[in-house]
């Protein structure tokens, strides 16, 4: 036997099999199916998420003149929350509460109905072209909605009884401006 040829003894478990350098030991093949059929997750950051976009914009526009606020996609063709509700900060919105607002907004009769979210209820009080702006309908609790369409989506804000709205409104009108269009 030449060298190249020596056996060499390899222990595994309690087996001790011998093999020499030119042999190749076969590949597991069922461990390579059963791995090759897990899904491997695939974390990417933020900014390649399609949603980080529209959670930044909700979470930059919550603060010192609005207390919560949501974005919805006009397009409801599939009624699930989570494709119609993009993000949402400080409210619970239901699907229901969602398609209410989108289709008011499409139908152009908005203001001619109680817009309910998160279980508050509001009216419609002003309309401007491309905003809609009412008061929550509970004197006790006080408060107000502005409602902003856009192109492909709505910016849904609340603000609370201790803001005007003189200062609640512009601040979510030049929000829109400088940072959403």
């Amino acid at each position: 036997m030449s060298t190249s040829e020596t056996p060499t003894k390899i222990k595994s478990g309690s087996v001790i099999t011998s093999l020499t350098k030119k042999q190749v030991p076969s590949p597991n093949v069922e461990l390579i199916e059963k791995l090759a059929a897990t899904p491997i997750p695939i974390a990417l950051p933020p900014s390649y998420k399609p949603e980080a976009k529209f959670e930044k914009y909700v979470n930059q526009s919550v603060g010192k003149f609005i207390m919560s606020a949501a974005m919805f996609s006009k397009d409801f063709s599939t009624p699930k929350l989570k494709n119609i509700v993009l993000a949402q900060k400080g409210l619970l919105i239901k699907v229901n509460e969602a398609i209410q607002i989108i289709d008011g907004i499409n139908k152009g009769t908005l203001h001619q109905e109680l817009i309910s979210i998160s279980g508050a209820k509001y009216i419609i009080t002003t309309v401007k072209p491309r905003s809609y702006y009412g008061l929550n309908t509970n004197l006790n609790v006080g408060g107000g909605i502005i409602i902003v369409s856009l192109e492909k989506y709505i910016l849904v804000s609340l603000y609370p009884a201790s803001i005007l709205p003189t200062e609640s409104i512009p601040y979510v009108e030049n929000y829109v401006i400088n940072t959403i269009l």
